[in-house]
């Protein structure tokens, strides 16, 4: 018998799996840690071991997510004497199982882009599984539908709930039940292995648009302001504290504003402590990169800082501090809704703290707001307006505060899997029904 908890709705997955009463695609959907990729993990580990064909796909937003979110997992459930990952700048990544006599080739592949359709032209597979479906570029979704020409393939995919006017949901799960597609909707609830407190610990993680995705599950459009969260607790007098590390995060402009940010840490919190804010378009005045680096010199004021985290594109900036020598610019990791979503939930949990006299910060908090248009057309963006102090923000929360933790402690999640479930697979291929 398996080791893990499996609720009805798992098991319901499994089941169907296993005596092949499974669409042409299946669709996993609904909140964090719901079971929900755990369980289609196996159920395509299931579905693959069974099949007559021996080549596959895999694709999630990157080959390193699709490596983190799922690969990983399946090399713990099978053991790596049965699940070797390849990666090579020739021939791409492979997920390669071994298992009772059978060898079987998953190519894996990043998908977010419109020309990654471009990698598996030409592919013919028996079976497809994209993690965080989503996130998928809709040219790649149809270009891997396509591919799957082999008698009996499926299309296993998962994700949270995005905006409802995504492609996926009304291309897709909006008509599951139309074109015979199976579609399972998880809840916090369907995962047994998770207590009470770890369920605490995580819905107070998210707030606003992405707590209703993220933990109710739902399907609802970003709308409004994107930091409803942002409120006066979170304003500290502007007094000299002693901070134990300094960082500042830059969002570089030509003609738009120029932002320099300066952080530091003080028992567990970071503080913004000051703002720089030039804008050559309104001061009528541009300056270059030598006069920015010199204004930035006298705003640090001697402090030791770790880094200066900068805006990638400022490509002649970066270089311009580096060939000084005087500080380390680092790139930053300019993912816009990742870092919104870790710096609402940042702000949620009283991480951060803002120095009364930000004043230009403060002001984009109360102005930052959803792209209505956009999310008309199934995206989720941000108005591309006074948005230079939300953006060095956000780089600073994705590459110093985020860069090495969670937004929850996840320690738990695995308590309840069993590691090397070779038994537990051969029971379940043996038998099908076994729970």
């Amino acid at each position: 018998m398996p080791k893990y908890k499996f609720s009805p709705k798992q098991k319901d997955v499994i089941f169907k799996t296993i005596n092949n009463k499974i669409g042409f695609i299946n669709i996993s959907e609904g909140s964090v840690r719901s079971g929900k990729t755990f369980c289609f993990n196996l159920a395509w580990i299931l579905y693959v071991l069974q099949s007559q064909h021996n080549k596959f796909l895999m694709s999630g937003e990157s080959t390193d997510s699709l490596y983190r979110n799922v690969i990983g997992d399946m090399i713990y459930i099978l053991g790596r004497n049965r699940a070797t990952y390849q990666d090579s700048a020739k021939g791409g990544a492979q997920l390669i199982i071994r298992f009772d006599g059978k060898t079987k080739i998953c190519y894996c592949r990043g998908a977010n882009k419109a020309n990654d359709e471009g990698k598996i032209r030409g592919l013919t597979i028996g079976g497809w599984y994209a993690d965080e479906i989503t996130l998928h570029h809709e040219t790649f979704t149809k270009q891997a539908l396509s591919r799957m020409s082999l008698l009996g393939a499926k299309a296993f995919w998962t994700t949270n709930p995005d905006t409802p006017t995504h492609y996926i949901k009304t291309d897709y799960i909006d008509k599951s039940e139309k074109n015979g597609y199976c579609h399972w909707h998880f809840t916090l609830d369907d995962n047994l292995s998770l207590p009470e407190e770890y369920k605490e610990n995580i819905k107070n993680a998210y707030t606003g648009v992405f707590y209703d995705r993220f933990i109710r599950g739902l399907w609802i459009p970003a709308d409004g302001l994107i930091y409803d969260c942002f409120n006066d607790s979170l304003k500290a007098p502007t007094v000299p504290r002693d901070y134990e590390e300094y960082y500042v995060s830059c969002d570089y402009g030509t003609q738009n504003a120029t932002v320099l940010l300066l952080w530091g840490l003080y028992h567990g919190v970071w503080y913004l402590i000051d703002e720089y804010y030039y804008s050559g378009r309104d001061e009528n005045a541009q300056k270059d990169d030598e006069q920015y680096y010199k204004d930035m010199v006298k705003f640090i004021d001697g402090r030791p800082i770790q880094a200066i985290i900068i805006d990638p594109s400022a490509a002649s900036y970066i270089a311009y501090i580096r060939n000084k020598g005087q500080y380390r610019a680092l790139k930053a990791n300019n993912d816009v809704l990742k870092g919104i979503r870790q710096t609402a939930s940042c702000l949620h949990r009283g991480i951060l703290k803002f120095n009364e006299c930000c004043k230009h910060t403060f002001l984009e908090f109360g102005s930052y707001r959803w792209d209505t248009k956009a999310t008309e057309q199934g995206e989720d963006k941000p108005l591309k307006q006074d948005d230079h102090c939300m953006d060095a923000v956000r780089y600073f929360v994705v590459n110093v505060v985020m860069r090495n933790r969670k937004p929850y402690d996840d320690s738990v999640y695995s308590k309840g899997k069993s590691n090397n479930v070779t038994d537990e697979i051969n029971t379940l291929l043996k038998y099908g029904n076994v729970f």
